[in-house]
């Protein structure tokens, strides 16, 4: 039986090995065929004639049989794509691929030229409104052969041209309805960020940028005040006009802007209105000195006429909900703020006849949008009228540009919005939401400088690439007290929508910034605080515009430096939080620096240079601090940094360090805190003079040390101690760890070597994250206060996403790289998670039933990739199970990696490959290996939007931990000077590794009271980090930036990139090759690289969300007090009803559509069309609540009004009472006196004149002594009164005093509670998985069981008969169990062998360290 079994095993062996050696045979065979077609020589120019006539010929023969049957068929899909670098990325969003067309295979085709290869696309097109698409979609072939046959094939049948892997051409049809086939043509090069989109066989052009229509002149009549003025001032600035092309057009502009302040008159001027004329002469070219001489000689009155400009036309011009414009009224902005001017948008009358038959006409004539690689091309769809009919899923369209035929799939257009949609405010308002809209709105709203466009909630900002004159104070103030519908789009609409809110909910809020480095991020950041300072002040001007631009300034010098795409990079996270007092007043702020990349002073990537503050202290030392840091030659060659020698770039550094130098006064720097800071910056640069070599012994030592003596002098300490702390490390350092021993004495110079120069990098990086940890608790310092906080504002700003590769670097991305993109990826999940997780929860949680699909797509995905730790399940099923919970994230991968001796890159690849790499590359792949450089590899960001190249060389020596660092802090702990000494004993020592800078709390700061739990959090999460390797910081640094942010209220900002080389606009203006089609209309936008960026945002899913969803929502409570009053007193709902009836009585009686709201759980009774009734909340869908709040506000005004007109009605009849008293008490007055002047002169009245003062003197003395004793009994009671105040007053302190330590602990408890409860719902929910797999195995072994019992019956049964199946088994059964047995228990005895030999060893250890502690303690 054995024997037999033992056979078919074998056998089967065999075949497999066979099968195996065929596929390896059939592979080489592949691989060879396809190099022979490679260097096949390519047709000649007579075969190509040839060809053509051929083609000519078969057309016409089978253009006719062609029409009446399919030419389609399926190809099976491709499995997968060869890992290689030109692979430019894969897709990982889930998303289906856009179907090709593939043509039956003639029986002999003539060779062609093999197609030009492309890289193959990954982003998914996002499905067209049209039509859903085929349910069978298809993949590209990668075969030549099969390219070159399918091209020829197409080209026969007049349908697809080409197809060069990936990309298909359709053939152009002309007016007569007749197909004309053309050879395919090489395609432009495709960017970096690859899409599915088609190329087309016609002139694709994208539409025109039409400029907005100029607004009205407003003609104001202004009176001179009482100062001379009249209420404006006069401003000289520069606008720029983008045309189609490269063409920028620069206009000199004087701008009339209205006066700041509560006391400044109402002028009618609206910020960015610019001077057409001054009583009637135009002034557009006069010079700002002559309008001021035309102005100082108007008299009394004066009549301008002013024009908004291009970039701030939106205050004065706003959309209708139709789409239309509607302008802002005069009096409505005299107040000098658009607020309540919503109303306006949703009062516009009746459309005009013109009006409705132009929108009647563009709906008949179909327009749509070709979307194509190249971007999008306006175009109609044809009706039949007599030409051919095409199958089903394809459509025949005319071009607008060209007036081309194409004959397309339905996934290839969609559909065009009205042309007054073109520079929508916001993209959710569209009728068609797509991406062709979408990108046609944001590029006609750029080419008009309009670089702010809503997106739902969110909000998109396009980096302008040019100083634009939209950002001053008197723009802030037209936004104060502003609703998001009263304002246009504008990044200081994002800050009172923000500071609203907080003040509204009294809860936390926060705006994040997110999107690719040079894209704008923290300037936008800082037009927000700028706004948030202006707009709300701080208590005591503890933080003002100027001082917070003296801390942008210094944490720029010390934290950014110009990279490959961005001539001002951040190189740190910055956490700003505001805090305010109940009144709404900034009382504190404080500046948290996460994921510092201080390894930058010492390894960058070739051509970047170091940090900003290097290069600004040594151009702009005066001489005396010059010569007192030595600093007077600065010749020789630096390890770490060059100075600058072109002259223009030493004055612009010049007159930086003259800011830097403001800065550090204005945020309460010290001359010794300040000269400290120089000493260690001027160190560092003669340490990077001093070098590093291998001197006597082998000994490591300075290369010059004249150098190395400046430094130890800046320093505070002796050159011998200086060269003993840099090296004394260096001889045992655990930096470089080689996978082998190297044994010869060159290998072991240069190992030496290489210590002394780690060893001093890590100095010099450990000195710089102490000067820079020491600016940002300095800067803290001045920030915080000892006031009340209530609620608070986060700042987020990130280093964004990084690209190399895009902007020409094809090295490879750092691991700086892609820790940045971990961050971006990371907020990116965040975003996802409150769009779309949490709404999706929340409508689950109301019972909302909502008629649309939620992204299934995810960045989680990817991050998993990265920081996922191996689980530790308790149970196992399978081996997949297994493989999956040990399988870790890179930098878990990285981090074991790093401490294991004689690791490299290569075992790292290894591990990283093995634990994600075991699939087969598909197109949803994350991971790639390029093939083309050594340990490379790489990963499609953004859901496969972004790839990005990783070049692994070096990561594991920039992961280890430098001990050099902590010597650092020491020597400048210890230093002799005692402003180093002071500063730097005086702030906290930041994070060992690639965190650095101030955590909240950590410099005892008494200011954010109420997040104290939060401040612990952190702490402790410091005190964790400090044990876990460099790269295992990034992970936790990113947990605590997202669980902050998490806690508050998220507003989003995406900040998007024009061009590649955006972010390098102030040093070249950015060009396309002309000879390249379509270069000229790159040159304003690059249509495909803002695709890339807003499908890897998902900005379009989140809008299609808030535009079906109900994205507003309100409890029932709130939304009766504020809306009951809108009803008439004879339908309010009674007091006694319920709530859930009180709404809907509410709901039915208001004029609201239905439509736009629903209400929790539905009840059954209830018309399920129009709204639905739950637990606690009423949803609304976008708009409709801001049409009730606009309604509420009416009415509220007029209830007010009417209140000031009874009340005025009030105080002026009360005023003519006390007229009519003043006139009875004249006329009094008067009668009296005439009376007296006839008794004046008679002796009786002079007799009692002058007696009657004399009898009242006795009674005025009385009166004296009763007031006396009155006044003494009122002191009385006031002494006592003051006692009980004093008492009452220590009792509150103590009282409050305590009521602070309460809640402190409270939200500690809260917190503690919070963690406790998610630990029982994951313990229940574990538990409860537990139960359910017992009780599976509980069946299975039941049914095994009665499995068991009846063979054990049928071998009863069977015992007597000798070819019993049963029997057989149950003997081989048997002895395979006996087997098992003795192997399992040979296993047992070695392994309790192997634990016996190992717990000797360990109690002789102990016996013998116990013997040692009792001899020690001997001696003493």
């Amino acid at each position: 039986m054995f024997s037999r079994f033992g056979h078919k095993s074998k056998d089967k062996d065999q075949k497999d090995k066979k099968e195996k050696d065929e596929k390896k045979k059939e592979k080489k065979e592949k691989k060879e065929r396809e190099k022979k077609e490679k260097q096949r020589e390519p047709m000649t120019q007579e075969e190509m004639s040839r060809l053509d006539e051929v083609k000519k010929g078969i057309f016409r023969r089978v253009s006719d049989r062609d029409k009446k049957r399919s030419i389609r068929k399926s190809s099976p899909q491709e499995e997968g794509v060869p890992r290689d670098s030109s692979d430019s990325s894969i897709s990982s969003g889930g998303h289906k691929s856009p179907s090709v067309e593939e043509l039956p295979k003639p029986q002999s085709v003539r060779p062609v030229p093999e197609p030009r290869k492309f890289p193959p696309t990954t982003a998914p097109k996002p499905k067209s409104i049209l039509k859903a698409k085929s349910s069978n979609p298809q993949s590209v072939t990668s075969d030549p052969q099969k390219l070159q046959e399918n091209t020829i094939t197409n080209c026969l049948n007049a349908h697809i041209v080409g197809e060069q892997n990936g990309e298909i051409k359709h053939s152009v049809i002309n007016g007569t309805g007749e197909s004309s086939p053309e050879l395919p043509t090489s395609p432009p090069k495709s960017p970096p960020e690859t899409s599915h989109e088609k190329s087309f066989n016609a002139k694709l052009k994208l539409p025109d940028i039409i400029p907005p229509k100029p607004p009205r002149i407003r003609e104001l009549v202004l009176q001179r005040q009482p100062t001379g003025g009249f209420g404006f001032s006069l401003r000289k600035g520069i606008i720029t006009e983008k045309g189609s092309g490269d063409e920028e057009t620069k206009h000199f502009v004087i701008f009339a802007e209205p006066g700041s302040g509560p006391k400044a008159p109402q002028t009618g001027l609206i910020p960015g209105d610019r001077l057409v004329e001054v009583n009637g002469v135009n002034v557009q070219t006069m010079t700002r000195e002559e309008v001021v001489e035309i102005i100082q000689k108007s008299g009394d009155v004066l009549c301008i006429s002013v024009q908004p400009i291009p970039e701030l036309i939106e205050l004065s011009v706003r959309p209708a909900l139709d789409g239309g414009k509607i302008e802002i009224q005069d009096d409505v902005v005299k107040g000098g703020t658009l607020k309540r001017s919503v109303s306006l948008r949703y009062k516009k009358g009746a459309r005009s006849e013109t009006e409705v038959q132009t929108e009647k006409e563009w709906m008949e004539s179909e327009k749509v949008w070709l979307v194509h690689k190249g971007g999008f091309a306006s175009a109609c769809v044809l009706k039949a009228n007599g030409m051919s009919v095409l199958p089903e899923g394809r459509l025949r369209i005319k071009l607008d540009h060209a007036g081309d035929t194409l004959d397309v799939d339905e996934d290839d257009v969609e559909k065009a919005n009205p042309p007054q949609y073109d520079r929508a405010e916001d993209i959710a308002a569209l009728r068609f939401i797509n991406e062709s809209s979408a990108l046609h709105i944001l590029r006609q709203r750029y080419g008009a400088n309009l670089v702010h466009t809503y997106c739902g909630p969110s909000l998109a900002v396009i980096n302008p690439m040019h100083p634009i004159s939209i950002y001053s104070e008197k723009v802030m103030q037209i936004f104060k007290g502003c609703k998001q519908e009263d304002m246009p789009p504008h990044i200081y609409a994002m800050g009172q929508i923000t500071y609203r809110e907080m003040l509204q909910s009294r809860s936390d809020q926060s705006v994040v910034f997110m999107g690719r480095s040079g894209s704008g991020k923290t300037s936008n950041s800082r037009h927000v605080m700028q706004y948030l300072i202006t707009a709300a002040g701080s208590v005591a001007n503890i933080l003002t515009v100027e001082k917070l631009t003296a801390v942008s300034t210094l944490m720029e010098a010390f934290g950014n430096s110009r990279t490959i795409l961005n001539t001002n990079a951040s190189r740190y996270a910055q956490l700003t939080t505001l805090d305010f007092d109940h009144s709404g007043q900034i009382s504190s702020a404080s500046v948290q620096v996460f994921m510092f990349e201080k390894s930058r002073v010492v390894r960058r990537p070739e051509g970047e240079p170091s940090f900003h503050v290097f290069y600004q202290m040594l151009a702009g030392l005066d001489s005396a601090l010059k010569t007192e840091l030595q600093l007077n030659s600065l010749n020789e060659p630096n390890m770490f940094m060059t100075p600058l020698q072109r002259t223009e770039d030493k004055q612009k550094a010049m007159m930086q360090w003259g800011k830097i130098c403001t800065s550090m006064d204005q945020v309460g720097m010290t001359e010794d805190e300040k000269k400290a800071i120089c000493h260690v910056l001027a160190a560092i640069y003669h340490l990077g003079v001093a070098g590093a070599i291998k001197g006597q012994n082998n000994k490591p030592q300075f290369a010059k040390p004249g150098s190395a003596q400046k430094a130890a002098s800046l320093l505070g300490l002796s050159s011998e101690e200086l060269l003993r702390q840099v090296f004394s490390s260096s001889g045992s350092s655990t930096l470089t760890r080689g996978a082998s021993t190297r044994s010869s004495p060159a290998h072991k110079q240069e190992e030496g070597l290489t210590n002394a120069i780690e060893a001093l990098e890590g100095f010099v990086i450990g000195l710089y994250s102490d000067v820079f940890n020491a600016v940002v608790s300095l800067i803290n310092r001045s920030l915080s206060s000892n006031y009340r906080t209530s609620t608070s504002i986060s700042i987020l700003d990130t280093p964004g996403f990084q690209n190399p590769s895009s902007c020409g670097r094809q090295t490879g991305a750092t691991f700086e790289d892609l820790c940045h993109n971990y961050s971006q990826e990371r907020l990116q999940l965040l975003f996802h998670d409150i769009t779309f997780t949490m709404q999706q929860d929340k409508y689950s949680q109301e019972g909302i039933t909502c008629d649309f699909e939620f992204v299934t797509s995810s960045p989680a995905s990817m991050v998993s990739l990265i920081d996922k730790p191996a689980q530790q399940n308790l149970i196992k099923n399978t081996s997949q199970e297994m493989k999956d919970s040990e399988r870790k994230g890179l930098l878990w991968i990285l981090d074991e990696e790093s401490m294991f001796p004689g690791a490299t890159e290569d075992s790292f690849m290894d591990r990283f490959f093995t634990h994600h790499g075991e699939q087969k590359v598909r197109r949803d792949s994350l991971l790639r290996k390029a093939s083309t450089l050594g340990n490379t590899f790489i990963l499609n960001h953004f859901q496969g939007t972004n790839p990005v190249q990783y070049n692994a060389s070096g990561w594991l020596k920039g992961c280890r931990d430098n001990p050099n660092m902590k010597v650092a802090t020491q020597v400048l702990q210890d230093s002799k000077r005692q402003n180093i000494n002071e500063l730097f004993n005086s702030v906290k020592a930041p994070v060992a590794g690639m965190v650095s800078g101030s955590i909240v709390g950590m410099e005892g700061s008494a200011s954010l009271r109420r997040v104290g739990s939060m401040r612990r959090t952190f702490m402790s999460g410091t005190a964790g980090l400090k044990k876990r390797s460099m790269c295992l910081q990034v992970k936790f640094q990113v947990d605590s930036i997202i669980e902050t942010v998490r806690k508050t209220k998220c507003h989003f900002v995406h900040c998007i990139l024009p061009q590649h080389n955006a972010g390098l606009w102030e040093l070249k203006t950015p060009s396309v090759p002309q000879d390249k089609p379509g270069a000229t209309e790159e040159v304003l936008m690059n249509v495909t690289l803002v695709r890339s960026q807003i499908r890897g945002s998902e900005l379009l899913d989140s809008v299609r969300i808030f535009r079906q969803g109900f994205p507003d929502n309100m409890g029932f409570g709130e939304f009766r007090q504020r809306f009951e009053g809108l009803l008439s007193p004879n339908n309010k709902p009674a007091k006694d009803l319920p709530e859930k009836q009180a709404i809907l009585h509410i709901l039915d009686n208001l004029d609201l559509d239905k439509l736009n709201y629903r209400v929790g759980l539905s009840q059954v009774n209830l018309d399920k069309l129009n709204y639905r009734v739950g637990l606690s909340q009423v949803f609304f869908r976008a708009g409709a609540l801001s049409q009730l709040e606009a309604a509420r506000d009416e009415k509220i005004t007029g209830t007010v009004v009417a209140f000031q007109a009874r009340c005025r009605g009030i105080l002026g009849r009360k005023k003519l009472k006390e007229l009519r008293v003043k006139h009875i008490a004249i006329s009094c007055i008067q009668k009296n006196v005439k009376k007296f002047m006839l008794i004046r002169d008679w002796a009786w009245w002079r007799l009692f004149t002058k007696v009657q003062p004399m009898l009242n003197v006795h009674r005025t003395e009385e009166q004296l002594q009763e007031r006396e004793i009155e006044v003494e009994h009122l002191k009385s009671k006031l002494e006592k009164i003051e006692r009980e105040r004093n008492e009452y007053k220590q009792l509150y302190e103590k009282t409050d005093s305590r009521m602070s330590e309460v809640q402190a602990d409270l939200i500690e408890e809260h917190s503690t509670a919070t963690h406790a409860s998610e630990m029982l719902e994951s313990e229940t929910a574990e538990r409860m998985q537990l139960s359910k797999e017992h009780k599976d195995l509980q069946g299975k072994y039941n049914a095994l069981k009665r499995q068991a019992e009846k063979i054990e019956m049928e071998l009863t049964q069977d015992a007597d008969g000798n070819d019993s199946v049963y029997k057989d088994r149950y003997e081989r059964v048997l002895r395979e169990l006996d087997i098992t047995k003795k192997r399992l228990q040979k296993q047992h005895e070695e392994e309790l062998e192997t634990e016996q030999h190992a717990k000797k060893a360990v109690e002789k250890r102990v016996g013998y360290v116990l013997r040692e502690l009792d001899t020690e303690t001997k001696k003493r």
